[in-house]
């Protein structure tokens, strides 16, 4: 009887060791949430500046990529693009956060802002990020 109660008393420590495993594991983003952040770049102030290009649930996070816009008779410089980078991705990454929050999900995101051109190809710019073990958002960082 008594080895019955052990093993018993055995099954229950490895289902919780397991199931203990799973709770640090990512949740991954559903596409619902994806959709919203997407729709961010919809918002008429957001829209004529910013475009939202990529979002991706990794393993690391939520990541977000953003284009600054430049109209093809009027270039953007790098100087207006930091200047749109630094207002743009930190306001996009709180939402975004809102976001991944209605859905119950709470982990790492960034939003990197890049500048495409066609003379230079692609610029990244830098990024904003929230850490979610602390729940604080970075502000934006500029890549050197």
């Amino acid at each position: 009887m008594r080895k019955w109660y052990l093993a018993i008393a055995g099954l229950t420590i490895i289902l919780a060791v397991i199931g203990c495993g799973k709770l640090g594991a990512h949740m991954p983003v559903p596409q619902a949430a994806i959709t919203e952040i997407y729709a961010l770049s919809d918002v008429k102030n957001v829209a004529e500046f910013v475009e939202i290009k990529e979002v991706q649930d990794r393993e690391d996070g939520c990541y977000i990529m953003i284009y600054i816009k430049s109209l093809p008779e009027k270039p953007t410089s790098l100087e207006d693009a930091l200047k749109h980078a630094n207002s743009f991705t930190m306001s996009i990454l709180e939402d975004a956060v809102k976001i991944l929050k209605k859905y119950d999900i709470d982990q790492d995101a960034a939003v990197w802002a890049q500048l495409p051109s066609k003379e230079i190809g692609i610029t990244v710019l830098g990024n904003a990020r929230y850490e979610a073990k602390k729940a604080t958002f970075h502000d934006f960082v500029k890549l050197e």
